[in-house]
């Protein structure tokens, strides 16, 4: 099938020499406030999700996340899959989806900072 979200940090680690981390079992709380700090320049984020929460079919998916709208609570979604293209989602939404468990453990996200 796919990778994990472990798996993909372990990927990540092999090609990067950035600090990589695993955010899993988060509240919805972290999760806003691991959204606030995506507009820094010096980490960034990719979301693991169940596509099914968002758009009623697909299985689990990564994509990197652009960025944050505070003000509207809008979080940017860089999906590189050519039929979905990048997306604006409410964040409590996307937070839904990744709350959701791949296999037996939770989905989150991978987050990768310089050092």
């Amino acid at each position: 099938m796919g990778l994990t979200l472990d798996e993909l940090a372990d990927v990540a680690r092999a090609k990067t020499r950035r600090r990589i981390t695993v955010l899993r079992n988060l509240t919805g709380e972290e999760f806003r406030e691991h959204m606030k700090r995506s507009n820094d320049p010096g980490r960034r984020y990719i979301v693991n999700f169940a596509r099914d929460k968002i758009f009623g079919a697909g299985v689990g998916h990564f994509s990197p996340i652009g960025g944050y709208l505070k003000d509207e609570d809008l979080v940017f979604v860089l999906d590189v899959n050519e039929h979905y293209k990048p997306w604006l989602i409410q964040r409590q939404r996307l937070f839904s989806a990744m709350d959701t468990l791949d296999g037996d453990k939770k989905r989150g996200l991978l987050l990768i900072e310089d050092n």
